[in-house]
């Protein structure tokens, strides 16, 4: 197993725990996260660890929990770059489900922590979850 395949598959099982500060230690301090299909108002790229490790740390504020199931990391030939793809069921705070297919990029430095980090969704699913949890 890679550098890279063993760190996306620790992250997942830190995120399934939910725990947070286990997830954000994962990160170099040069780490740059983009997420292509964010909505609308939030950045499609954040830059550095206080940065991405604040996204990361606002999960509890959206998810009760999040399980993730279906999980396939493939190895490349680069020791340093994984994907993945798993399947997430989650509990919004407010008690609502949610479940999303990701895809995930993950690039390491020698350290194996994340220094590039890749994730698509489906951005509907997730705005109608923004939703639910922003509606007065």
């Amino acid at each position: 197993m890679t550098k890279a395949t063993q760190t996306l598959k620790t992250f997942l099982t830190e995120i399934s725990a939910m725990n947070i500060e286990a997830v954000q230690n994962m990160f170099a301090e040069n780490v740059t996260q983009f997420v292509p299909f964010a909505p609308a108002g939030t950045p499609d790229k954040i830059e550095g660890k206080p940065a991405v490790a604040a996204t990361f740390g606002s999960l509890p504020q959206m998810f009760k929990n999040m399980d993730y199931s279906d999980i396939e990391i493939v190895e490349t030939n680069d020791e340093h770059f994984a994907i993945g793809f798993a399947h997430a069921d989650a509990t919004l705070v407010n008690g609502s489900p949610y479940d999303q297919n990701y895809v995930f990029y993950v690039r390491t430095n020698d350290a194996g922590l994340i220094e590039e980090y890749r994730e698509y969704m489906n951005p509907v699913k997730l705005n109608d979850a923004i939703a639910q949890l922003t509606a007065k």
